[in-house]
């Protein structure tokens, strides 16, 4: 099995080693990760930019890393249109990115989006992530049970659609038992603009915030902030289908049909 691994924390990242030492029990893993932290990227391309990728040290046994300038697109586009275009991965894993990819948020996280490069290519994939990967003893619960999740659908069952892993840190265990397959939710922050001025003051912003844990039921967001690890089917397709027949009612009457 060759697998393919990137992320938005940068090639030095505990998630993405961790992790990659994992899945080499699986086969040959390749890495082409930013040579520095893109976090919220998003599936941002580097046009009109002059991109390099440099050979780095492997992190073990069946595993190969380069590191690359630009974001986690690409390197994702890097990887897939060029560099394994003869040698092209079974499974794409993104992560394991340093906090939640819930909800919304999975709209500007460069880890979702290495995943769904994935699903672009038509290759199986996942992202992973977890409420942080600083403490080694939650690292390798996370990367253990994230493994398990990875050989059960995309090694047994086959799954050829891309997934998104969260693991929260706190209250439940990470275990099957506890995993909640449920759809993406609304997540909101308290708090997300803070207006504040430099030395010479002169006025600026800095965008954080602290999550809120509102949100409907039955939703990733509602769950991962109750403590449970959650699970979600993704796919590129932003098609709005409840809606679209009604846009094209309106269409049609525009043009006189």
């Amino acid at each position: 099995m060759h697998i393919f691994m990137t992320n938005d924390d940068g090639f030095e990242s505990p998630g993405l080693i961790e992790m990659a030492k994992k899945l080499a029990r699986l086969g040959r893993v390749t890495v082409i990760a930013p040579n520095r932290g893109r976090s919220s990227c998003s599936s941002s391309l580097s046009l009109q930019t002059y991109l390099r990728m440099w050979h780095k040290e492997s992190y073990g046994e069946n595993i190969s890393v380069l590191s690359c300038n630009g974001t986690t697109a690409d390197c994702c586009k890097l990887a897939l249109e060029h560099w394994l275009r003869n040698d092209m991965p079974d499974l794409v894993v993104s992560g394991i990115n340093n906090g939640f990819n819930n909800g919304t948020d999975c709209l500007y996280s460069g880890t979702v989006a290495g995943a769904l490069e994935g699903a672009v290519f038509g290759i199986p994939s996942i992202a992973l992530s977890a409420d942080t990967i600083k403490d080694k003893d939650f690292l390798e619960k996370a990367s253990s049970f994230a493994f398990e999740v990875i050989r059960k659908y995309f090694v047994d069952m086959k799954y050829k659609g891309t997934l998104s892993l969260n693991m929260p840190k706190d209250k439940e265990d990470l275990t099957w038992g506890n995993l909640k397959v449920t759809k993406l939710g609304v997540q909101r922050y308290e708090n997300a603009i803070r207006e504040m001025k430099d030395p010479s003051g002169h006025l600026g912003f800095w965008l954080s915030g602290k999550m809120l844990p509102d949100a409907a039921p039955d939703t990733d967001v509602f769950w991962i902030h109750r403590g449970y690890p959650t699970l979600t089917a993704l796919t590129w397709n932003m098609t709005d289908r409840d809606n679209l027949d009604a846009v094209k009612s309106v269409a049609r009457q525009m043009a006189g049909e």
